[in-house]
């Protein structure tokens, strides 16, 4: 019988993913994508959201609810087609 169980970590990362891409989108609106703001703007956002799912992931990983996955990647490398989603960590089951 195949594991349905929630991968929490790749579930997690997509939903930030996808939130961090609807700001940029938004700022965009406001700032032509070459300009120095959005640049900086945009580095900021990223900087902001990999750093919290790195410290998110440190958090579950000693509480032994994930682990890192085989495939080596990590937040800042983005989606892969693996059980991690991109994360670099499944579940610790």
């Amino acid at each position: 019988m195949p594991n349905n169980k929630i991968q929490i970590a790749g579930t997690i990362y997509l939903e930030q993913m996808k939130v961090m891409k609807q700001i940029l989108s938004l700022a965009e609106f406001k700032f032509d994508k070459r300009t120095k703001e959005y640049l900086y703007f945009k580095s900021q956002v990223m900087d902001n959201f990999y750093n919290g799912l790195k410290k998110l992931f440190s958090k579950l990983e000693e509480q032994n609810m994930i682990k890192r996955c085989s495939c080596g990647t990590n937040v800042r490398k983005g989606y892969r087609n693996c059980s991690c989603k991109g994360s670099g960590f499944i579940n610790n089951d």
